[in-house]
């Protein structure tokens, strides 16, 4: 499935029960060449509402941090393991069977933006994109290299901003960030198991953004 397929299909998905509890799905924002790719859990109200991710709090929060190494929110790619917003206020983590469903979504964007640092935020995005059983606080800020590219596990946003502590660890952590965007790639590929297209390509906008 190529990115216009994996979004046309997401943006009518009816998989698994999360269609009941959105009012729109949030599939991603940013560009198709971007270096630094960003995974969250999955929406939440703000987000839900405005259809696209990391808004409210949690996204200024992050455009703080990136903003902290130089880099601009329109410059990453922006998305969530799951692209609807679970029930509950606050919502609930995604379910397995959930973050299964939506899985073919979140492969097609990595193959087509092909970054080289995937930034994952919080246990589940840790889990899902390392393919580790630990929590993310047992390996937070370490670069993974994974089907040539670098995972990055942190903490999730919505832990920062209540948390001191862990709103410092975060920066901590974004700091290492344009270390490894000027690294080269590395050359292990396993886990996701996503081709890497590395043919130049100009800067893109997913097209129904």
């Amino acid at each position: 499935m190529d990115f216009a397929e994996a979004q046309k299909e997401a943006l009518g998905c009816t998989k698994c029960g999360l269609c009941h509890s959105r009012t729109q799905v949030v599939f991603g924002d940013g560009p198709l060449n971007a270096e630094l790719f960003v995974v969250g859990e999955a929406p939440g109200f703000n987000e839900d509402k405005e259809g696209k991710p990391f808004r409210g709090a949690s996204g200024m929060l992050l455009e703080r941090l990136l903003s902290s190494v130089g880099l601009d929110r329109e410059r990453v790619y922006l998305t969530t393991l799951n692209k609807c917003r679970p029930p509950g206020s606050p919502p609930r983590s995604p379910k397995p069977s959930e973050v299964s469903a939506c899985r073919p979504y979140l492969v097609a964007q990595l193959a087509a933006v092909d970054p080289k640092v995937v930034v994952a935020m919080g246990d589940l995005a840790s889990r899902v994109l390392t393919g580790r059983k630990e929590a993310v606080s047992r390996i937070r800020g370490r670069a993974i290299p994974l089907d040539g590219r670098y995972v990055f596990p942190t903490i999730s946003l919505s832990l920062a901003l209540y948390t001191p502590a862990d709103r410092a660890l975060l920066i901590s952590d974004f700091s290492r960030l344009p270390e490894l965007l000027e690294a080269d790639r590395p050359s292990t590929y396993e886990t996701l198991n996503v081709p890497r297209v590395p043919a130049e390509r100009e800067p893109l906008q997913p097209g129904l953004w």
